[in-house]
């Protein structure tokens, strides 16, 4: 493969450090690809040169000031002549796109964007705002354009509509970090990265340092970066009483910046807005736990446990906000150890990640077919391994191998795990045609649980992705191929599916996300918990990464605590309008609905509530996931109880127990419930109140549209998310509504 990079920013002699992601970008394009660069030189950066090698890099300079026409149209002319011979065509930066524009390349074009005007036009001067929507139309032009994160890709979109545009991170090399450092000294010792400028807010950071002195804390703040508010910064410091407190010592070398945040405990980004916002991602995987402003692409790899981002953005709320979230992230990571902040990040923006996202864009280019982002090594072999789990040949699994080798086989291969049965009675059931498609593995344990051999399967997989299936269950056609595809548009580690009970047609509403924003997701704001099973695409490497899996032998919500940790800590997707998984209803001895002792019901909610993952979570998420629980297994074990009979002592105390537990771990997760649903609570919480009056209200909590079951008992949260308002619109529209056009 032969691609020629066309840029307007890349390194010179006069400005060394304009363009250096673009030497990262083209150095991992430079690992699958033959790659030569055109650097369309603008006056100011120009040194002189027209040929040279720049780091590996065989660059011919073009000078162009692209406010000149003139020298656009001279641009275009000889970019014909420095294309030829190439495959592809890849430009970098907006710029870029001018003299393209007026003479097509006559391959495949593919455009990678990082303007952050795009996202913030406000930092536009007027009459360049008022050129923008023209200006911005030029995007459409590319066979296919990446951006660096969600938040950048949707005005591309909404200029390209339905043309491809990919999310293509920037490029944050891992490495071993540093331990935190001892905090015998008491002190808080914050860092930051970034110009000394209006939107990075560096006089909010000097308020907020006084703020917390004035609370208590001994904070101290490094801010590594230049620009034209020093001045202030420094006044804003003095008039404030913390001048001995900030360090600025200016523009600094990459291995200071490493330096600087391995002495910090944590990075402190105040940012008004930002595209990737790389400082930020640079600290995590450096093992420093983050406190940002919440606008920006910074969204979409922060997890709660290791981080929290700032909405606000009144002045005179700003420092007070960051203030507070400065102290609970320092409280709830500061045992954390580094490599476990810098693991949810992990290698996702490493080099050979970045690498493997552009060549699946360019191959997919260059040939039309659509390639996973997981396979890059040429075999041919299926990407994802879907694994299915059957204890006897009397379940239909005949039926979800069809359903994977007739309408997916394009990107899946079938393991069935033969769990305390020989592999022979289960082949015996499958189609001869099919037979010999399919991988048999035998699996004996002690239980009845299907964790062991779905565990088994994975462990035993050699696929970059894996996905779990219950054997009454189906894959529509092309369902792993739109998994793959969000995945490869998001960058996640996770891809959930859309869910129809019994057929295609009938959707279940769960989760019930926002439906009108597509990339990742996020735990709290999509409601993301009320997924109660691992289905969909996993990438394996994450498995090992993190270790999650279902519970061993757990016959009852052995899979609540792995899905709800992938949720909350790793990147998640919902591939909202693709071909749905079809959960089977007919198989006679599905275990889901059985009555089962309350210990053994709920018995994975006091583990998973002392999981470091979930204490590291955000009070936020813990009561989101809190709230799911309540009600989805606590009040689905007491509906599913109706007989009075079953509601011995011993077993009302175990409620209790069970329901004290979850309310405790997650203060505030019962202000949102439905006036109904806190009458349940408090029958659930009391062993005398009499079982027929403890079945009846669960019984009334299902009344939905009547006053009690709308009304929240403080009106206040009414207009939750999670309050049944909002919630239960949520739910409709995604039971109902699932092809809506991705956002």
């Amino acid at each position: 493969m032969r691609i020629t990079v066309v840029t307007t920013w890349f390194p010179t002699t006069v400005a060394p450090s304009r363009g250096s992601f673009v030497v990262r970008d083209v150095q991992a394009i430079a690992r699958h690809a033959e790659v030569r660069l055109v650097h369309l030189v603008p006056p100011a950066d120009d040194d002189g040169t027209r040929r040279l090698v720049h780091d590996g890099i065989e660059v011919l300079r073009i000078p162009m000031d692209p406010k000149r026409p003139d020298q656009v149209l001279a641009a275009a002319r000889a970019l014909r002549r420095a294309c030829t011979g190439a495959d592809l065509v890849h430009s970098m930066a907006f710029s870029s796109l001018l003299p393209l524009a007026l003479r097509r390349p006559t391959v495949p074009w593919l455009h990678t964007e990082h303007w952050s005007a795009l996202t913030t036009p406000a930092t536009l001067s007027r009459p360049a705002q008022i050129a923008l929507p023209a200006m911005s139309r030029l995007l459409a032009l590319p066979d296919h354009v990446t951006a660096v994160c969600e938040f950048l890709a949707a005005p591309i979109r909404a200029v390209r509509g339905q043309r491809p545009t990919t999310v293509v991170p920037c490029i944050v090399e891992p490495a071993p970090p540093a331990p935190r450092r001892d905090r015998g000294d008491g002190a808080l010792r914050l860092v930051s990265t970034g110009g000394l400028i209006e939107r990075k807010d560096p006089l909010v950071a000097v308020d907020t340092l006084a703020l917390l002195v004035e609370q208590g804390v001994d904070a101290h703040l490094e801010w590594l970066g230049e620009g034209p508010l020093r001045e202030a910064t420094e006044a804003r410091a003095a008039e404030r009483g913390v001048a001995e407190r900030l360090h600025l010592p200016g523009n600094v070398s990459g291995a200071e910046v490493r330096a600087a945040l391995a002495r910090a405990d944590l990075f402190f980004g105040p940012t008004r807005a930002d595209n990737f916002f790389v400082s930020a991602a640079e600290a995590i995987v450096a093992g420093r736990p983050v406190v940002l402003g919440a606008t920006g692409g910074q969204g979409e790899y922060v997890r709660p446990q290791v981080g929290e981002l700032i909405a606000a953005q009144d002045a005179a709320e700003y420092a007070a906000e960051y203030a507070t979230a400065i102290r609970a992230v320092d409280a709830r990571t500061r045992e954390l150890p580094a490599a476990d902040i810098a693991a949810t990040i992990g290698d996702r923006f490493s080099t050979p990640s970045v690498a493997a996202g552009y060549r699946a864009v360019q191959e997919e280019l260059l040939d039309g077919a659509p390639r996973g982002a997981g396979s890059d090594d040429g075999s041919g072999e299926p990407e994802v391994e879907v694994i299915i789990a059957c204890h006897t040949p009397e379940r239909p699994v005949a039926r979800a191998v069809v359903s994977v080798l007739e309408g997916n086989a394009e990107h899946a291969s079938v393991t069935v795990v033969c769990h305390n049965v020989d592999a022979a009675a289960i082949a015996a059931v499958i189609p001869a045609g099919h037979r010999e498609q399919v991988q048999f593995r035998e699996h004996r344990d002690a239980f009845r649980s299907a964790s062991g051999p779905f565990m088994a399967g994975i462990a035993a997989s050699t696929a970059p992705w894996v996905s779990i299936m219950g054997s009454d269950d189906t894959l529509a056609p092309g369902a792993v191929a739109s998994w793959l595809a969000e995945q490869r548009r998001t960058g996640a580690e996770f891809v959930i599916p859309r869910l129809a009970l019994g057929t295609a047609a009938t959707g279940v509403p769960t989760p019930p996300v926002r439906m009108l924003r597509g990339g990742l997701r996020d735990l709290v704001r999509d409601r993301l918990s009320y997924r109660s099973a691992p289905l969909g695409l996993m990438s394996r490497a994450m498995l090992a990464r993190t270790g999650l899996a279902l519970v061993p032998g757990a016959t009852v919500g052995g899979d609540v605590e792995m899905v709800t940790a992938m949720m909350a800590t790793v990147p998640t997707a919902y591939d909202r309008s693709g071909p749905p998984y079809v959960i089977g209803v007919d198989a006679g001895d599905r275990v889901t609905y059985v009555v089962r002792p309350m210990r053994e019901q709920l018995g994975f909610v006091p583990p998973m509530l002392d999981a470091d993952w979930f204490r590291g979570l955000a009070p936020v998420a813990r009561r989101a996931i809190a709230t799911k629980v309540l009600r989805i297994h606590v009040f689905g074990a007491v509906f599913y109880r109706a007989d009075t009979a079953l509601w011995t002592e011993g077993e009302r105390a175990e409620l209790a127990a069970q329901t004290r537990v979850l309310v405790e771990a997650a203060p505030g997760c019962l202000r949102p419930l439905s006036r109904a649903d806190r009458d349940l609570v408090d029958a659930c919480l009391d062993p005398a109140v009499p079982a027929a009056t403890l079945i009846g209200a669960a019984q009334a909590r299902r009344r939905h549209g009547r006053p009690a079951t709308v009304l929240t008992r403080d009106l206040a949260w009414l207009l939750h998310r999670e309050a049944p308002p909002r919630f239960m619109a949520a739910s409709l529209a995604t039971k109902l509504l699932p092809r809506l056009r991705r956002g």
